[in-house]
């Protein structure tokens, strides 16, 4: 669905006007922002699927450090494989990595760990150690959620439903004039649409696993 579009079907349950632009009165602009929030509340409440993404990096003899281009501020890294090798790099502690480098004299070989070193702009910066040796092709595997709906015709990449509840849950609560169980209800629905659309990914993620190939 469009930013537009959720909009919309947010304002329908609040039983307000349908609008044909996001700007035409405040209301509709105050909706907007509460999809924005919704969709990042779900976004950190699980790794989906459809925000995974891949960063190809030519690691080069004597630098350790390469910037994520485009992985932003919010992103994770999952995996991180040695396309060269055939191997996998592991993840290390800040403090692990420190140690090594301080009280290790180990030349520029096959790197065997990463960590997360900072940021180059809003990308991170991930380190290698050991400092590769030689050329490697090293493929990063990282969640990279969406950026803030901005445009009308932005389309949502993660589950629409549990978003448009969740933004209705705030708008309710925001109002706070309704009587019974409005709110409750509200918070519940969202809760369970959430806990429905993640456990539908967890599912497309671990189908299949016990007949997956192995590479030696």
């Amino acid at each position: 669905m469009t930013y537009l579009q959720i909009v919309n079907a947010v304002l329908k349950r609040l039983r307000q006007p349908t609008v044909a632009t996001i700007a035409e009165n405040t209301y509709a602009t105050m909706i907007a922002e509460f999809v924005n929030q919704a969709k990042r509340e779900c976004e950190d409440a699980w790794s989906w699927l459809q925000q995974e993404d891949i960063h190809n990096i030519t690691a080069t003899t004597g630098i350790d450090s390469y910037t994520l281009t485009d992985f932003g501020k919010r992103s994770q890294v999952l995996r991180v494989h040695n396309l060269t090798t055939k191997g996998t790099i592991l993840s290390i502690s800040r403090e692990r990595m420190e140690r090594y480098s301080d009280f290790t004299d180990v030349a520029n070989s096959e790197p065997s760990y990463w960590r997360i070193n900072g940021q180059s702009g809003d990308d991170p910066i991930i380190q290698f150690y050991p400092t590769p040796g030689s050329i490697y092709i090293i493929r990063v595997y990282g969640r990279v959620p969406q950026d803030d709906l901005a445009v009308e015709t932005d389309i949502l990449t993660i589950p629409e439903y549990p978003v448009i509840l969740g933004a209705y849950y705030l708008a309710v609560s925001e109002r706070g004039d309704d009587r019974g169980n409005a709110l409750p209800q509200a918070q519940s629905e969202y809760q369970q649409a959430l806990s429905d659309a993640i456990a539908i990914d967890n599912s497309n993620r671990v189908e299949g696993m016990a007949t997956d190939w192995v590479v030696a």
